[in-house]
């Protein structure tokens, strides 16, 4: 009777202790989570990724480690996600490339679809400028001064493919003009050829933009996006200056590996809104000028869906490619 009291209570036990692991293997995060930024440090997107990890860090009591790995156009970081285990572990902060380096090169090996999308960070959209010495003092007048001087004005090109180029790209198609696209690495290398009036007009980020704006030596024409931002209310959106077509939002967000469970990834979605409600982190994007759609899970998978479909058309009608 004893050795059949004795055998049922170590039975019990190691239930007790098969249960106990079963359920920490459930919950999550039990370690620390790495985020992948493949953009260099101090960036806007970087920036933007630290303020929304270090508040979802805090409420969950687990660090959370942003790792930069620029290059190659975003795809050595994007390499490094698709590659991890899909647990939850190991994150990636997404923008337009994953959507338009397959499009633009048919040799890319990463891409949107090997992602499942989480939500949408906040960034700044972007500014179409002029520099302070150009005559053109709206839009319609820059329109007007580059159909009189076709092919004759520059412009900058900070990646192609990127929310810079490809709006630059928009807003000569819908406004009929030619301008002469002179490539970069990034935007802040095009801005003292901007200032000085090297550069006759520019698609820049707003976050950029606004000490020179500040202090006189841009001029801020319109702004990319469908409202009117918060610090300039002053600045038309370029909808409502007749080219709806230029309004390109440079979008950037948490993404995870395909085939992540599915708890995860709401937990993920429910914490990043939780995140970006904060007014802490409202008023850190709000100092950057910083605007999030608030797409999250399968509004923000549609959403991808839609940019794929818009910019295969622009590529196509603009004839771009892949520049190495």
């Amino acid at each position: 009777m004893k050795i059949r009291i004795l055998c049922r209570a170590l039975c019990f036990f190691c239930l007790l202790g098969l249960a106990t692991v079963l359920h920490a293997e459930d919950r999550y995060p039990v370690r620390p989570i790495k985020v992948i930024v493949p953009y260099p440090a101090g960036g806007i997107i970087d920036i933007a990724a630290r303020i929304v990890s270090e508040r979802i860090a805090q409420d969950w009591g687990q660090a959370i480690l942003v790792e930069n790995r620029p290059g190659a156009n975003g795809n050595i970081g994007a390499t490094a996600v698709k590659n991890a285990a899909p647990d939850g572990y190991t994150l990636l902060v997404g923008s337009t490339f994953l959507v338009t380096n397959p499009l633009l090169d048919d040799t890319a090996k990463v891409g949107s679809q090997d992602f499942a999308p989480i939500g949408t960070l906040g960034v700044p959209p972007n500014l179409l400028a002029v520099p302070a010495s150009s005559p053109a003092k709206n839009l319609a007048e820059f329109v007007a001064l580059a159909k009189s001087r076709p092919g004759q004005l520059n412009t900058a090109n900070p990646g192609v493919g990127s929310s810079n180029h490809l709006g630059t790209e928009a807003f000569m198609l819908a406004a009929g003009v030619d301008l002469v696209l002179v490539g970069y690495k990034g935007q802040p290398p095009f801005i003292p050829d901007l200032l000085n009036g090297q550069l006759d007009f520019v698609f820049i980020s707003a976050g950029l933009a606004t000490a020179h704006v500040r202090s006189g030596k841009l001029r801020p024409l319109a702004v990319s996006y469908d409202k009117r931002l918060k610090n300039y209310p002053e600045i038309p959106t370029v909808g409502e200056l007749g080219y709806p077509e230029a309004s390109v939002l440079p979008w950037t967000g948490i993404f995870a590996p395909a085939g992540t469970p599915a708890p995860i990834l709401k937990q993920w979605a429910s914490e990043l809104k939780k995140a970006l409600q904060d007014p802490e982190v409202i008023r850190r994007y709000d100092a950057m000028e910083a605007v999030n759609p608030g797409l999250f899970l399968g509004d923000f998978a549609h959403f991808l869906e839609k940019e794929n479909t818009r910019w295969q058309k622009l590529i196509q009608e603009r004839h771009l490619q892949h520049q190495p």
